[in-house]
């Protein structure tokens, strides 16, 4: 189960109790991957070489669960490592490809080395969103 990030926790509120007016929703999301646990400032240790980029996801991508989340309702593959990616320990979904704002993080039910040839991937229902 996803963790809301500080940001999406300060757009929430911001949004739906009008202290600004405004609620940014993004158009596009990317998933990340880190080799530690980020945390809700968004604070992590993001993969980097070896071919990495994070993955562009669409809202599509996710249905509702029917109990308060939605859950990833497609398989996610990264491109092939060309070098070590090292051992993947949690992921994030962010609202840009590289920087950007932490929307949504969590830590993996399990950890996978990712050395070079080897590709990282989400299986359809791996991924629920839970803000609570």
């Amino acid at each position: 189960m996803a963790n809301a990030s500080n940001y999406l926790r300060g757009e929430i509120g911001n949004g739906f109790l009008n202290i600004d007016g405004t609620l940014v929703v993004p158009t596009t999301l990317y998933i990340g991957l880190f080799t530690d646990s980020l945390n809700a400032a968004g604070t992590g240790t993001e993969v980097t070489g070896g071919s990495y980029a994070r993955k562009q996801i669409s809202a599509s991508s996710f249905t509702d669960d029917n109990v308060g989340g939605f859950v990833l309702n497609t398989s996610l593959e990264f491109v092939t490592a060309s070098a070590s990616w090292g051992t993947i320990v949690s992921m994030g979904i962010y609202d840009s490809v590289t920087g950007g704002e932490l929307i949504v993080f969590d830590d993996l039910a399990a950890t996978k080395t990712i050395t070079s040839g080897d590709a990282f991937r989400f299986n359809s229902g791996s991924i629920t969103v839970n803000i609570s």
